[in-house]
């Protein structure tokens, strides 16, 4: 079986691995990692069903993943707890646990596989990986065991302090070399920059850069920001139907997109300029409000007279608009006049 295959059928492994437990190991180890689409179940919820403590249900779960722990080698699932090694090995020793799957499905080119839940539950069984839960700082993750949470908790609170005296994002590798620095410790740069993903004050972006997630520039929170954090991630003016697609794939939140509503705010903030039909671009990027009768304006006002070539090349960096929509709007006599064979100037007015 190849990796891929394993990837892709880890939830049949897993129901097969799961036949040394009882009944009563089986259904906890289920309801405990949501395996076989039944619902994850607090320890709480579990002794209720089983009329005993949650206590009692903790050492029933423990005990059934030493006995899953002892036979997951011997089968095919032996790759994915190999899988998990290597990354966290390349990694640092540690990684957000999400990421961590991700990176896996990665390298065996599996984009979906069955059972999610079954793939974490596999890397629980490697005895060298430890598995962190969520904390209200802390995202969920896995780490080989002589990573000490302490260390973790250093490096992120040192980065939030570095983040917190600066304005904008900083690169991965920049803001662990400080961090390391500030700490004293002999640590790998690798693992530095993986706790950054930790941190729920913090937040990557584009998987290079780091800033604090309160920023509005990096985490948006209302229409008018996930706008420009769209337009800044493309570097280039979009149609604003792409501009809502766009806002819907960054997830920033669990609120729906509205494609009017992203058009009105389009039309409502002179940050952004409409530069042909439905396409708009950032003002900061040199672009002014107006029609293209004002822009062939401003740009015979600063070039002075110029061939009707060198307006539409000039008109088309400033707008999406049709060559011969430039050429109608230089047929305008009240602003436009002919000061040459084929050159044109200001009407004075």
């Amino acid at each position: 079986m190849s990796n891929s295959e394993t990837i892709e059928k880890v939830q049949d492994l897993i129901n097969g691995l799961m036949i040394v437990l009882s009944d009563k190991e089986k259904f906890i180890i289920e309801n405990r990692f949501s395996l076989n689409d039944k619902p994850k179940l607090t320890l709480e919820n579990i002794g209720q069903h089983f009329s005993v403590t949650r206590e009692r249900i903790r050492q029933i779960e423990k005990n059934a993943l030493k006995k899953l722990e002892r036979n997951v080698n011997n089968t095919p699932l032996f790759v994915v707890t190999q899988l998990a090694l290597e990354t966290l090995n390349e990694c640092g020793g540690l990684c957000e646990e999400d990421l961590l799957i991700n990176l896996i499905l990665q390298k065996v080119n599996v984009s979906n596989p069955l059972n999610i839940n079954s793939l974490k539950l596999t890397v629980d069984l490697e005895k060298d990986i430890s598995h962190v839960h969520n904390t209200i700082q802390l995202k969920p993750y896995y780490k080989f065991n002589n990573v000490t949470s302490q260390i973790v908790k250093q490096i992120c609170d040192q980065a939030y302090k570095v983040l917190s005296k600066k304005s904008s994002v900083v690169t991965n590798t920049d803001l662990a070399t400080e961090v390391k620095i500030a700490l004293n410790q002999e640590l790998d740069l690798s693992l530095i920059c993986s706790c950054f993903y930790l941190d729920r004050r913090l937040k990557v972006v584009d998987g290079s850069k780091v800033g604090l997630a309160s920023w509005r520039n990096i985490n948006p929170k209302t229409l008018r920001d996930k706008i420009f954090y769209v337009l800044r991630s493309n570097k280039k003016p979009l149609h604003y139907l792409e501009i809502a697609e766009k806002i819907s794939g960054f997830k920033f939140d669990k609120k729906s997109v509205n494609t009017q509503a992203v058009h009105n705010e389009l039309i409502r903030f002179d940050e952004f300029v409409l530069i042909g039909r439905g396409i708009y671009a950032l003002k900061e990027w040199g672009y002014s409000q107006g029609t293209v009768s004002d822009v062939i304006e401003n740009i015979l006002t600063e070039h002075g007279p110029l061939t009707r070539e060198e307006i539409v090349d000039k008109v088309l960096e400033k707008r999406k608009v049709k060559k011969i929509t430039i050429v109608l709007n230089l047929k305008n006599k009240s602003q436009f006049i002919r000061v040459g064979r084929d050159r044109y100037g200001l009407e004075e007015k």
